[in-house]
């Protein structure tokens, strides 16, 4: 679980993310990134990516991945990861890579 102050929990921080934010776009992911002073995460799955289990099983990887990187210093700002509906429900390790991917082109960018 992310700690509260790791979360994009309000709508207008989410608009303010994807309309205003730099976009990576990998097979499974596109992600979303506004420069902040601490680092906070959201995630967006719509219900075309599946059943309830689907949509919540994503979300748990993308937080436990996206953890894993604000604990190392690897992710900052506020940041947004859209799943793509159109890509079969991706494993663990497809949803790692691809989060990685989009934090590693923010850091060099």
């Amino acid at each position: 679980m992310l700690a509260r102050r790791n979360r994009i929990v309000e709508a207008d921080d989410f608009r303010r993310v994807v309309r205003q934010g730099e976009k990576v776009a990998t097979a499974s992911v596109i992600g979303y990134r506004v420069i902040s002073d601490t680092p906070r995460v959201g995630i967006i799955v719509t219900a075309k990516s599946g059943n309830a289990v689907v949509r919540n099983s994503l979300r748990r990887r993308a937080r436990a991945v996206a953890r894993t990187l604000i604990n190392a210093g690897n992710l900052s700002g506020d940041v947004v990861f859209r799943f793509r509906s159109e890509a079969d429900a991706p494993t663990f390790s497809t949803i790692d890579d691809d989060i990685r991917l989009c934090a590693e082109h923010w850091n060099s960018a």
